[in-house]
């Protein structure tokens, strides 16, 4: 008898670990609802005369490993993803965004010291900017 008993608690507690880790992980991780479901969250909206200064802040994300705590399409670190920020966000609060600034702002407090490491030009961060504002 205690051992059918012994069974259905261990039962029980491994059901209420399993349920208590999809809540949380629900919790930590909610769905995206400002995106539609049939699109792709990064839809690139590049007109031809920009697509080289887009090229171009692409590279610059890449050489500066944003993807270290970023992502875009899925790629890169899920914690901060970047799709569709070109349609939340304006050309000037990215730029706000990304300055090496140690200040706090109407942004973000604490994550804009984060970006206080960027080494970039002044014509990498236009690029970087148009890149992300192609992010729609």
């Amino acid at each position: 008898m205690r051992e059918k008993w012994a069974r259905r608690i261990a039962l029980l507690s491994g059901g209420l670990v399993v349920a208590l880790a999809v809540v949380f992980a629900y919790s930590q991780n909610p769905p995206d609802r400002s995106a539609p479901a049939h699109t792709p969250a990064a839809t690139p909206v590049t007109p031809a005369a920009d697509s080289v200064l887009v090229e171009l802040g692409q590279r610059v994300y890449a050489e500066q490993d944003c993807a270290r705590c970023h992502s875009i399409a899925g790629r890169g670190n899920p914690r901060s993803p970047l799709d569709g920020v070109g349609a939340r966000l304006s050309a000037a609060e990215i730029r706000r965004w990304i300055a090496p600034s140690r200040e706090p702002d109407a942004l973000s407090d604490s994550f804009q010291a984060r970006h206080a490491n960027l080494t970039l030009t002044e014509p990498q961060r236009e690029a970087l900017v148009a890149y992300l504002r192609n992010l729609r």
